[in-house]
């Protein structure tokens, strides 16, 4: 298990790709929101989707969502903006360990497309739906948000970041991550990715239609977990890491009225 310092080395030696490469992603009014521990909020980071539960102190809140952020463009570095999107996911997860997350549970598969074909959207909701069941509150407010995305204007700003940083021309990848606070002062969250590979160009990626034989979609399942003390011994090293990325890759999810 990595310590404060190995984390610390880690954040200081990585490379990222150039902040320039994403300035025409950044949204109006983009960057950390001001976060309250008494609500419930969201924010679209890249093409991942932070949700957090009530209870997650404010620090945390910006410490984890820079930790996806870093994650993230650590990622991209690695394996390219065009790769196989569990290739993506493997190297996320294997950022956020180096910072000192721990592992619970990880599960691969993929889903089955049954019938003529649904979309993207559909076809995850169960997933999601399943996969957070145990956790009181905790699908309602991730699947609020995924109905958020698929039913509102597409100008929206983090809607627009959303779909920019999840498709990449026959490829989609994106996830729905939960977090909550633990056991003994530590922090857990749960993360849904979902990995889609078609023969046609994929533009607004949850209206997509998947059909047998010419999409796969794979979704992989995880839970980690940090200390909050670890977590906090890391936040300043983050937060001047990925500083000039956030306005570019972040924008608060705020739904405003969904249709019903």
């Amino acid at each position: 298990m990595p310590t404060i310092h190995d984390a610390r080395d880690v954040i200081a030696t990585t490379e990222l790709p150039a902040i320039e490469a994403f300035a025409a992603d950044a949204p109006t009014g983009g960057g950390l929101p001001d976060f309250d521990a008494d609500k419930e909020q969201a924010v679209v980071i890249g093409s991942d989707v932070v949700s957090f539960g009530t209870g997650v102190d404010a620090e945390f809140r910006q410490a984890i969502a820079d930790s996806a952020l870093f994650a993230q463009l650590a990622a991209l570095k690695e394996v390219g903006a065009d790769a196989d999107p569990m290739l993506f996911f493997d190297a996320y997860f294997r950022r956020l360990i180096q910072l000192g997350w721990m592992v619970q549970q990880r599960d691969t598969s993929e889903l089955d497309v049954k019938g003529d074909g649904f979309d993207v959207h559909h076809a995850i909701t169960g997933v999601i739906t399943a996969f957070l069941a145990p956790i009181a509150g905790a699908a309602q407010a991730v699947l609020a948000v995924l109905d958020g995305l698929y039913q509102m204007n597409t100008s929206a700003p983090f809607i627009t970041l959303f779909n920019k940083r999840s498709t990449r021309q026959k490829i989609g990848r994106f996830q729905f991550t939960y977090v909550r606070n633990g056991a003994d002062n530590g922090l857990l969250a749960e993360m849904a990715a979902f990995g889609l590979v078609a023969d046609e160009v994929i533009t607004q990626l949850l209206f997509f239609k998947i059909h047998k034989n010419r999409a796969s979609v794979r979704r992989s399942l995880g839970q980690l977990s940090i200390a909050q003390d670890a977590l906090s011994g890391i936040r300043a090293q983050l937060a001047a890491k990925v500083q000039a990325y956030r306005v570019s890759m972040i924008a608060e999810a705020d739904l405003g009225p969904v249709e019903a």
